[in-house]
């Protein structure tokens, strides 16, 4: 049996989508849902008792962690799951907590993650950061680091042998009951075990979110110091916080932009730039390149050397070009998706989603596949440029070399110097729209025979971008 444990203060508008999640769980086994009443003042306790909970008053004491005691010393299961009113579960909440115990014998707890309704702008740095963190201090460590009180289960003996939240001073139903849990058997962490919770708890300014999570990276560090004292944040601390705050900003600000400009850079998410491999195997890409004589010059140079590229094409660019763009596909080269706009500012828009969506129409209209592999316009990305490529199943595909024009003929050996077994190349010259007939406009088209020759030479394989990552060149055209 699992007890579900729900403390609450006045909930009452956002308690009922809790319960009905919970009430719709396609879990088999048998479940309790316990509301533990912090002394509400309006409708709470009767809209928990009209979804069959079972509501236990704790009035004596005004604290979430008390609310949560009083709550797990009535459970009856043998498994206790923290859950909070302001959190909608899914369907499989319980039947992935229950299997995961089934699975995992010697683990004591598990804890998945959360995402937030109507999420502030920055949230998906929090989320992957929480994630990844988690997932390296898991491998290290034996133990997430955060724990989301939201979504934390454990087994009723261990949580009763440790002592439950009683005497813990720092985030009792977090790290504190993590740390002492995790003497007693394995604290893991799940992430399919997702929930999503209201954002009212930052719901407020960033300059303020940093400060308090200053505050609360002081707090930690005084925990782990000596445990025993108290959260609390003196005035001293929040001094200590402030005189601090520009290093996690700092901190946030370069991790970001190596994120966001870097074009291999994984902060955000997997981005394929190379393909770990010993053979001697590389992928020409070229980004965008419709414009006309030069496209008939790309592909004809490829067609003489037998060599199958990789074009990424902006759909406002495929409206211009059909029929080169059907002539690219019909040669055998793989299409992929750079947007409909190639701005790389644009990728920060609201309209990113929608350009993805609409030059994936495009393409389909126009040669009839859908592309699985996406290139963001410049190698600019964010978190959310690649939740939206991966909500139409495409994957990010960047690059390991770039080879942008103008081409010297003296640094044809330095271009070459940076290639090696698995690389994805990347080809564009950013000035040929603009050029002049008889300038650099032809740098791309002047230097791909010497690069191709010299890598053939070398005993390189030049193959697709799905053939280097052995992955689908296209998606599945489905009903």
């Amino acid at each position: 049996m699992i007890s579900i444990i729900i403390p609450a203060l006045n909930e009452e508008k956002l308690l009922p989508a809790c319960l009905d999640s919970l009430r719709k769980q396609d879990y088999s086994g048998e479940y309790e849902i316990i509301v533990a009443d912090n002394g509400s003042r309006d409708r709470t306790a009767d809209i928990a008792r009209s979804f069959g909970a079972r509501v236990i008053a704790c009035r004596e004491k005004r604290s979430v962690f008390f609310a949560r005691q009083v709550g797990a010393d009535t459970a009856r299961g043998d498994i206790i799951a923290q859950a909070d009113a302001d959190t909608v579960y899914p369907s499989d909440w319980l039947k992935r907590i229950s299997g995961w115990f089934a699975a995992h014998t010697e683990a004591v707890a598990v804890t998945g993650r959360y995402a937030y309704r109507n999420p502030p702008a920055w949230w998906p740095v929090e989320y992957y950061a929480r994630h990844y963190i988690n997932r390296v201090t898991g491998r290290l460590f034996g133990r997430p680091l955060f724990i989301s009180g939201a979504t934390f289960a454990f087994r009723r003996r261990a949580f009763v042998a440790a002592g439950g939240y009683r005497d813990l001073s720092y985030a009792p139903d977090q790290i504190g009951l993590a740390e002492r849990l995790s003497k007693l058997g394995k604290v893991q962490y799940d992430p399919g075990l997702r929930i999503l919770t209201s954002s009212r708890t930052v719901q407020k300014p960033f300059i303020i979110i940093l400060r308090d999570i200053v505050v609360h990276i002081c707090q930690l560090v005084l925990h782990l110091a000596e445990p025993g004292l108290p959260p609390r944040a003196s005035r001293s601390s929040r001094r200590f916080a402030a005189r601090l705050l520009p290093v996690p900003i700092a901190v946030i600000l370069l991790v970001g932009i190596h994120g966001c400009l870097v074009p291999s850079s994984q902060v955000f998410g997997q981005v394929y730039y190379e393909s770990v491999t010993s053979e001697k195997v590389v992928a020409l890409t070229f980004d965008d390149d419709l414009a006309e004589p030069y496209a008939s010059d790309i592909l004809g140079i490829l067609a003489r050397y037998n060599v199958k590229a990789t074009f990424f094409l902006s759909g406002e660019n495929v409206e211009l070009n059909p029929e080169m763009t059907r002539r690219i596909a019909n040669e055998g080269h793989v299409i992929g998706n750079q947007s409909y706009y190639r701005d790389t500012l644009h990728v920060f828009t609201e309209y990113h989603p929608d350009d993805l969506r609409i030059t994936q129409d495009i393409i389909f209209r126009t040669v009839g596949v859908y592309p699985h592999l996406y290139r963001p316009p410049h190698g600019t990305k964010t978190p959310w440029v690649l939740e939206n490529a991966a909500a139409l199943e495409l994957i990010p595909v960047t690059w390991g070399v770039a080879i942008d024009g103008p081409f010297p003929e003296e640094d044809a050996g330095e271009i070459i110097s940076r290639i090696e077994p698995g690389k994805i190349i990347r080809l564009h010259d950013d000035d040929y729209e603009s050029a002049e007939a008889g300038s650099d406009y032809y740098a791309v088209v002047e230097a791909l025979p010497q690069i191709i020759e010299q890598l053939l030479d070398l005993g390189y394989k030049l193959v697709t971008v799905p053939e280097l990552l052995d992955v689908p060149a296209y998606n599945q055209v489905t009903g």
